[in-house]
């Protein structure tokens, strides 16, 4: 690649970094550098992006009269680069942030010893410090041994849950395996790792992450980073609808019509929101009829984000005693809401097991 990259470019690969997935015009790019710095030059970001081009940094493809710049995952040396961008970024917004430091020092010195870690991101990390918040985002290598990939969410939730007692601070998490993260990433639907991508900093495993990150491009994986955070509160009837009918659940009036697909979790959550005790019946059916399809260790995130954990951990130990071939899935679940001394919120299972009867769930 050769020779030191200076700040503009760092600044162009964070904007690009943040859309990945996603070709950006060189005016965009600039458009996007003094939105998030404050100042960016287009003659200075068009000399940038031109150098970066020469060496391998990035791809220019023309477009009509627009150049479009993306992240060149070809070259391996990219992942140097990367990684030291984050380190950049982390350096900036841990500046005059004692408590964060802290924070994070000790969240290190815990998953330092993981041999399963692959990297931890801090999620929003400016928009959630002002509001003493901190999202995470934990990846774990793949692994056969499912004893151990247990126990290493096990030990990082309850680690988390402590830091949040003691900083008194509201700390989020969410943990995946390799696998289930490369399947989210890549998804059709709307869910949270897609938006998280957009606007994360990754604290420890840098290589780790971005390798990953370029080994789907490299296998010719479709990753496509969505802009902005959907709020489960705020999906639109039509759309909600849509989904439930995507997931196995019909009601009687609604008219369907094609829309927006969201993840199975969101939907959930959605449903939870409307405060509906009529549609609350829905959360079982589907969650029953989608075992394979469910990210369990997303809807702990997010049901910990909103706060209705206590409610999903009710309805997973019903459908544990009600639905057959839902008891393996659901056993871990139930244990790691357990390991944070989640408050269970008890739902009717007799009126639960009414509705998996009428759609042919359980006999």
């Amino acid at each position: 690649m050769g020779g030191n990259m200076l700040d503009v470019e760092f600044r162009i690969l964070d904007i690009l970094s943040r859309g990945i997935g996603n070709v950006l015009s060189i005016n965009r790019i600039a458009k996007k550098v003094r939105s998030e710095y404050g100042s960016g030059d287009y003659k200075n970001i068009y000399v940038a992006i031109n150098n970066m081009s020469k060496r391998n940094i990035v791809k220019l493809e023309q477009a009509g009269n627009a150049s479009l710049v993306s992240i060149n995952f070809e070259n391996y040396m990219i992942i140097d680069l990367l990684s030291e961008m984050e380190l950049r970024k982390k350096g900036v917004f841990l500046q005059n942030r004692t408590e964060m430091q802290i924070l994070l020092l000790e969240l290190d010195e815990y998953v330092y010893n993981l041999d399963m870690l692959q990297s931890v991101s801090i999620i929003e990390p400016e928009r959630n410090a002002k509001l003493n918040k901190a999202d995470f985002l934990v990846q774990l290598k793949k692994s056969d041994n499912h004893r151990m990939a247990y126990a290493a969410k096990t030990g990082i939730y309850k680690k988390l849950y402590g830091l949040q007692m003691i900083h008194d601070m509201r700390i989020n998490v969410l943990v995946l395996e390799d696998g289930e993260f490369s399947g989210l990433v890549k998804a059709n639907e709307a869910n949270p790792v897609r938006e998280m991508l957009h606007d994360k900093i990754v604290i420890s495993g840098q290589q780790g992450f971005w390798a990953s990150i370029r080994n789907e491009f490299i296998k010719g994986t479709k990753i496509k980073v969505k802009e902005g955070q959907t709020h489960p509160a705020k999906i639109p009837e039509d759309v909600l609808v849509y989904n439930l009918v995507r997931f196995g659940y019909t009601e009687f009036g609604p008219v369907v019509k094609e829309a927006e697909q969201v993840c199975i979790e969101y939907t959930i959550a959605a449903i939870i929101f409307q405060k509906d005790e009529r549609r609350m019946d829905a959360i079982p059916v589907i969650l029953a009829k989608n075992t394979k399809k469910t990210s369990y260790d997303l809807l702990l995130f997010i049901s910990r984000k909103y706060g209705f954990a206590g409610k999903i951990l009710g309805i997973l130990k019903s459908l544990r005693n009600l639905v057959v071939h839902a008891r393996m899935v659901v056993e871990e679940p139930i244990k790691l809401l357990e390991a944070i001394d989640t408050e269970e919120v008890k739902p009717d299972e007799k009126r639960m097991r009414d509705r998996l009867r009428l759609y042919h769930v359980t006999r």
